[in-house]
């Protein structure tokens, strides 16, 4: 009994620490009318998502904004193309991502790829010029893509701030770790050091840390462990996954997993990736951090429990500005509320000078 135990905790760590990579668009939802900036959409639960969502299309991309009405005929939402022509009769995907993977065809301003020397090797990140000193190094959560980052790069180049959207280890087009595992932000912040250093060897005066879910936790990682960490002056956090046993749990219960099986598996994944989670808990550690820190986490995240954000919040007053947003899921933050997103981030770059 004991060894089969074993051997289930044994797999199921596996399954915590293996590497995901980003989901293909599903091409499911039927467009069912476009014209006068408006968009009909077959009616799901993903087309009645509140705020803008993105809207990918085979040769076309668009932003679905407020929704207008939704009927037996289904959902009817405020329409903003940025790539293509979308058409009636076109399947497209939902996703939260809301700008498409091509930086050309997202913003009206340049962004080129650019290879950032890291520790396992080079690797490829999105530049996006601006006039300031500021740069900001955005990191992307776990199995998503780098365009996560897009959210928030219109913003930071309105404020002058130049954006580095980087990949870390493990991620497609880059090195790998040896193990060809995650080790949970306890050593891919070594590639966020990396993406720091660029900037500062690329002009930076200072640098704001941006990060999305797991890209929380390892940007959390960076500023209790790297002497570069004196370089930043403030660090904006989307649904961060700042202490691994509740996302695990969660992750867990939707997919079936017996709530009993989660530290046998948590247990395994740290002698396997040698890794704490007591150490990766940042909440427990929240007196070690010295950042103004904005935090904006949705009551709805099914991924990272809004809990989290709670207590670390509570936690640390002194440093966080907290966005609790209601309604939004998983990093949706933006997607729920787009302007009253922008206005916060606006007003925390500004309280940075």
């Amino acid at each position: 009994m004991c060894a089969a135990l074993a051997g289930v905790g044994w797999y199921y760590a596996g399954e915590i620490l293996n590497v995901e990579v980003p989901s293909e668009p599903e091409y499911d939802t039927r467009v069912v009318a476009v014209g006068d900036g408006r968009v009909t959409l077959q009616d799901t639960a993903d087309t009645r998502s509140p705020g803008t969502v993105g809207l990918d299309a085979p040769d076309a991309y668009a932003q679905a904004g407020k929704i207008l009405a939704a009927d037996d005929d289904g959902v009817t939402r405020r329409l903003n193309v940025l790539d293509g022509e979308l058409k009636q009769g076109d399947l497209v995907d939902v996703d939260g991502y809301a700008f498409p993977q091509d930086p050309d065809a997202a913003f009206e301003f340049p962004v080129t790829e650019v290879r950032v020397p890291a520790p396992l090797g080079e690797q490829p990140a999105w530049l996006a010029d601006a006039p300031g000193r500021r740069w900001a190094v955005l990191v992307h959560g776990r199995a998503a893509r780098r365009n996560e980052c897009f959210r928030m790069v219109p913003i930071l180049h309105q404020l002058d701030v130049t954006s580095l959207c980087i990949s870390y280890r493990n991620d497609r087009g880059g090195p790998v770790d040896p193990d060809r595992i995650y080790r949970q932000g306890a050593t891919e912040w070594e590639d966020v050091e990396a993406g720091v250093r660029y900037a500062l060897d690329h002009g930076a005066n200072d640098v704001v840390l941006v990060g999305y879910s797991m890209g929380g936790q390892i940007t959390a990682n960076f500023l209790r462990r790297s002497d570069l960490a004196a370089e930043v002056s403030g660090v904006i956090w989307d649904g961060p996954a700042l202490d691994w046993g509740p996302a695990i749990a969660a992750g867990a219960d939707d997919r079936g997993v017996p709530g009993w099986l989660v530290p046998i598996g948590m247990q395994g994944s740290e002698w396997r990736a040698g890794i704490d989670y007591d150490d990766l808990n940042q909440v427990t550690h929240a007196d070690a951090f010295k950042h103004p820190i904005l935090l904006f986490h949705g009551d709805a995240d099914a991924s990272v429990p809004v809990s989290v954000a709670d207590r670390f919040a509570a936690a640390r007053p002194d440093l966080v500005t907290y966005v609790r947003v209601r309604g939004a899921g998983h990093v949706r933050a933006w997607n729920a509320n787009p302007s009253r997103y922008r206005r916060a981030v606006r007003r925390f770059i500004a309280g940075l000078d």
